[in-house]
């Protein structure tokens, strides 16, 4: 046995470590020389006691000289735990509405000891953000909702207060409001707003003012499809109560009547690149090698963001986009124009893009692109190719392809939160939040 020991130290010491060099773990170790976890654990010890390795307790061994490590102040570990939770708000992992995890899941999931934990959660109860029930930890509700208070949700309409629906993602967050608000035993008025004549309407067709009213709780704004969100936001100018605001846009484009208000939080779901990361990331852990980005919407922010955050993600892309339109709603203004359905101006672009497409991998900017695209190869009797979109519609399940779904339900019920307990609660955040979804995946 000690002859052995002896052929394993110098196996490890022939192996050409370098100073501070982390060390295989004794099981990687026994591992890779096919001997027993004991046999090699009394090797590590024996060079431990020789002087030629260092062990760490909590890091593992190293080489000759183990480099120092920083212990963490207390603080620091605190300044963790704070950005991990704020990442569980916005990833939806966290509901404004529900119990908290247990400590003990938080422990786990934060990396942490209980007792920081549990520091953590009763500094936001002083704080007033967060209540406990014995050791149960819940979000405060910082008033009480009567039943003749209620939300004013304010959507785009034609002249005569019609909401216009047109889109998969408008239907899911006008669907998964009205539910949490039923939920929470909260009314809501639908009210629509036609850009035109910069003019309100109730479903009656009546005009509506904007204005304080002791009864509203707050306003969920939606900026879909809106052209000129500064001559919205200014009917709100003077608007007493929390506002949540739907937004569509770019970033770092709020209008400045709006921007770093306390009592304004905004909430975008789509257009930052961080779909365009965790679509790479999902693409890195499927071992899926390089990919083009199919787009013919390329005009716009939230298409070149999408890409941005492939690459971000590592993702080995090749492009294959079109610079004229900025969205679905412009390829069909542009289509109705040349007199041609839409689907077939889509077909063309693709058609044309497709010309110098040299992989059967492919990320599409939306689902439309994706079936289109799918149908394309089908019409030229090519194999199927390997096809993820975004926006998880009805289109992805009926041509069974992978995409990216937007997290709508946390971004409604973080929006009704932040009108219900907008102080104790998004005063503590960003002024822009973006719930993270996921991908679907489809087989």
């Amino acid at each position: 046995m000690k002859l052995l020991i002896e052929d394993v130290k110098k196996s490890i010491i022939d192996a050409g470590f370098h100073d501070g060099e982390k060390m295989p773990s004794v099981r990687k170790m026994a591992e890779r020389l096919k001997l027993s976890v004991n046999t090699i654990h009394k090797a590590y010890k024996l060079l431990a006691i020789e002087g030629r390795i260092q062990l760490v307790h909590g890091k593992g061994c190293f080489w000759g000289t183990a480099p120092s490590f920083e212990v963490k102040a207390e603080e620091s570990v605190y300044s963790v735990v704070e950005r991990l939770f704020q990442n569980d708000l916005d990833s939806g992992y966290l509901n404004a509405f529900d119990e908290l995890p247990s400590c003990k899941e938080l422990s786990n999931r934060y990396n942490v000891s209980l007792y920081i934990v549990k520091k953590f959660l009763m500094q936001k109860c002083s704080q007033g953000i967060l209540r406990h029930v014995g050791h149960r930890f819940f979000f405060s509700e910082e008033r009480p909702v009567e039943k003749s208070n209620f939300i004013l949700f304010v959507h785009r309409s034609d002249e005569f207060g019609r909401l216009k629906i047109e889109s998969e993602r408008e239907s899911d967050v006008f669907r998964t409001f009205a539910q949490i608000a039923a939920e929470q035993k909260i009314a809501v008025k639908f009210i629509g707003y036609h850009e035109a004549s910069n003019l309100f309407y109730l479903s009656s067709g009546e005009t509506f003012v904007v204005k304080n009213d002791t009864h509203c709780l707050g306003v969920f704004l939606s900026t879909w499809l809106v052209n000129d969100a500064a001559k919205l936001f200014a009917h709100f100018a003077s608007f007493k109560n929390p506002i949540s605001v739907w937004w569509e846009y770019a970033p770092d484009v709020i209008p400045v009547i709006a921007r770093n208000k306390k009592k304004w939080a905004f909430y975008n779901v789509a257009f930052g690149k961080e779909a365009g990361v965790i679509v790479g990331r999902y693409l890195k852990s499927k071992d899926m090698g390089p990919v083009h980005y199919l787009s013919p919407y390329h005009a716009s922010f939230w298409s070149k963001a999408r890409l941005q955050g492939l690459l971000d993600a590592g993702t080995d892309v090749i492009p294959l986009v079109d610079e004229r339109y900025a969205s679905p709603f412009d390829l069909a203004d542009a289509a109705e124009h040349e007199g041609v359905e839409r689907q077939v101006l889509l077909d063309n672009i693709l058609e044309s893009l497709l010309k110098n497409a040299t992989l059967d991998k492919f990320v599409c900017s939306n689902d439309w692109v994706a079936a289109s695209l799918i149908d394309y190869f089908k019409a030229k009797k090519l194999p199927a190719p390997y096809v993820v979109g975004f926006d998880d519609t009805i289109e992805s399940y009926r041509y069974v392809f992978d995409s990216f779904a937007f997290n709508v339900g946390t971004m409604v019920k973080e929006a009704i939160y932040h009108i219900v307990a907008p102080t104790i609660y998004a005063e503590q955040r960003r002024q822009m939040q973006t719930p993270l979804g996921r991908v679907v995946e489809k087989h």
